[in-house]
């Protein structure tokens, strides 16, 4: 048995009160105040002056339409440059800084996407499933108040793909489309924090994410469709990335936030749980500190081949290990975590703007649970879920 811990909520989840959110949200952390767990965090200095650096080269971008180079970027450039979410990581560079620069870089980024894309007239929140970012609207009306980010959430969430309450549940039960679901019930659970009623479909996508770990992990039946033909990737093959399975533990790891119901929580760790023991034990390479990006195998019964680490999408997964090291106390996933965080702060590839916006868009929750953990507050305890069985790996 292992003892569940309550975690100590974050900022944009302490109060459904709008006016409260605003002022928990707004106040910006003090850079200097340093717990012992915090500064034992590897690599953290790091990470905060490779977010400066590089944040002021990406942010300047945004406002004058040059990238570093010299190069004038076209309207496709520019909205790539906001993708994972640009304006949700200078909101969080903000809150970590205090410094109110960043609140430009995230109004650059929100003309951007906000204002160019989701809010056209012709879109309406109406973008594809895998463009659909409301935690920095979310932030940005509970910063600054800003009611049209307000209404594009509420869009988002009524009319991205996969989102729409008329979207066929069918559509969305394999893992093929993990990431839409993860980010439809992202929109559900930040457009509640704006006042919207529960949607009925939260629980079915939920249900379906869980379905997706199952399929991955547990039953290992999910298999690629022939829409992978047009990326290379064979049909019919046993498939897994890893930084999928980190965009579907965020978006759990919120409705366990979101839901009261202690069974439901369990669940949550439980497969939480899963997925970390099953991706450290078949997909970490620890010569590079990383885990690979991608492997697929013909059935799930044959062993993977050995793939180079992506330190890339390091930072997309290591906040998972954070929290569970924060609900159950269980120090083997903090080193773990550690670690990964680490690899991916020393060996991402942070020149793209897509790029960094992907470090740093959760990585500020590694940071912020790193340090939670050590004043969490034991909860009921839960039987944890069976070993999962390493997958052997094959050289190539």
């Amino acid at each position: 048995m292992y003892t569940l811990r309550e975690p100590v909520v974050a900022c944009s989840n302490a109060t459904t009160d709008q006016n409260q959110a605003s002022r928990d949200c707004s106040r910006p952390k003090d850079p200097d105040a340093r717990t012992e767990a915090t500064a034992a965090i590897p690599a953290l200095g790091q990470w905060e002056s490779q977010m400066l650096t590089y944040g002021q080269t990406h942010c300047a971008m945004l406002q004058t339409g040059i990238d570093q180079y010299g190069n004038i970027q076209s309207y496709d450039q520019m909205l790539a440059a906001t993708y994972y979410d640009a304006m949700a990581v200078y909101l969080q560079i903000y809150q970590h800084t205090g410094d109110a620069k960043w609140l430009t870089c995230a109004q650059a980024a929100k003309v951007q996407y906000r204002d160019n894309y989701v809010m056209r007239p012709d879109g309406q929140g109406q973008v594809p499933g895998y463009w659909n970012f409301t935690n920095g609207l979310l932030m940005d009306y509970q910063i600054n108040g800003d009611e049209t980010s307000k209404t594009a959430a509420v869009l988002l969430s009524q009319n991205a793909s996969y989102a729409a309450d008329y979207t066929p549940l069918g559509w969305t039960e394999s893992a093929a489309v993990s990431r839409e679901v993860a980010y439809a019930i992202r929109s559900y659970l930040n457009t509640e924090k704006l006042g919207e009623p529960r949607r009925a479909r939260l629980t079915d996508l939920v249900n379906q994410a869980f379905g997706h770990i199952d399929q991955w992990f547990i039953s290992k039946t999910f298999r690629t469709n022939p829409n992978y033909a047009a990326y290379g990737i064979p049909v019919g093959v046993y498939y897994i990335q890893p930084f999928m399975v980190g965009l579907t533990m965020e978006a759990l790891i919120m409705y366990y936030d979101a839901t009261n119901d202690p069974l439901e929580r369990a669940k949550v760790v439980s497969y939480v749980q899963v997925c970390l023991d099953w991706l450290w034990t078949n997909a970490w390479v620890p010569a590079d500190g990383a885990f690979w990006y991608e492997n697929d195998v013909p059935d799930a019964s044959v062993p993977f081949f050995s793939q180079p680490g992506a330190p890339d999408l390091n930072l997309l997964i290591a906040p998972a290990y954070a929290w569970l090291y924060m609900i159950t106390g269980n120090a083997t996933y903090r080193d773990r975590g550690d670690q990964v965080f680490a690899g991916g702060v020393q060996g991402a590839y942070l020149e793209g703007p897509k790029q960094f916006n992907q470090n740093y868009v959760k990585s500020f929750d590694y940071v912020k649970w790193r340090q939670q953990a050590e004043t969490a507050t034991p909860a009921p305890a839960v039987s944890p879920v069976p070993a999962v069985p390493k997958t052997p790996i094959r050289k190539p």
